[in-house]
């Protein structure tokens, strides 16, 4: 699914339940491609040398990453090595429902803030969005216990891409109608 997907989710999935953590929720959300792509994008521009060139933010690597369209469906055109390395070398990390799991158990362990536990519900739906909606990089879901995945089908596809966006728009404006019939008092 698309990182604003992930985010929107994300940030409707906390509005109700702790409204002061639903902005930290859209980040959540997107978090598991964020922390893929960010360290791939940092590691190739500081290989390539393009990060010096463009030292203001991510807009360095914004024009190095147009892949062939159709690069995530399955009949698309060659997956480009780099991109193969990053899934081995971050991707399997960042969606993985073991690790989060795992880092869940540490903070609760540690008992430090666990008010931010919260955060972990944006963070394992966006996992549990990637399982059925990835047709090509597939989400390894159980990694480092398996490497099993399940071809889904591609988020891009229009089965999933506008229903997905439908889904959105209703839970958004569910979410808006019920606070704001929370405000006015029950009428007898």
């Amino acid at each position: 699914m698309d990182v604003v997907s992930h985010a929107t989710w994300g940030y409707l999935s906390l509005r109700r339940a702790k409204p002061e953590l639903a902005k930290w929720g859209a980040l959540a959300g997107a978090a598991p491609d964020m922390l893929y792509f960010i360290p791939f994008a940092l590691e190739r521009s500081l290989r390539d040398g393009t990060f010096q060139k463009f030292p203001t933010g991510l807009s360095f690597v914004l024009p190095r990453m147009r892949y062939a369209p159709g690069i995530w469906r399955e009949n698309g055109p060659p997956m480009p090595q780099e991109l193969v390395d990053a899934y081995h070398s971050y991707y399997v990390y960042t969606h993985s429902l073991v690790i989060l799991g795992l880092a869940v158990g540490a903070l609760w362990l540690l008992r430090r803030r666990r008010r931010l536990l919260w955060l972990t519900i944006p963070y394992a739906l966006h996992i549990l969005m990637d399982i059925p909606t990835h047709e090509r990089y597939l989400t390894p879901f159980l990694y480092p216990i398996s490497m099993w995945t399940f071809k889904g089908i591609s988020w891009g596809h229009p089965w999933i891409f506008w229903p997905n966006w439908i889904a959105l728009a209703g839970t958004g404006v569910w979410l808006y109608w019920k606070s704001k019939m929370s405000t006015f008092p029950d009428k007898i």
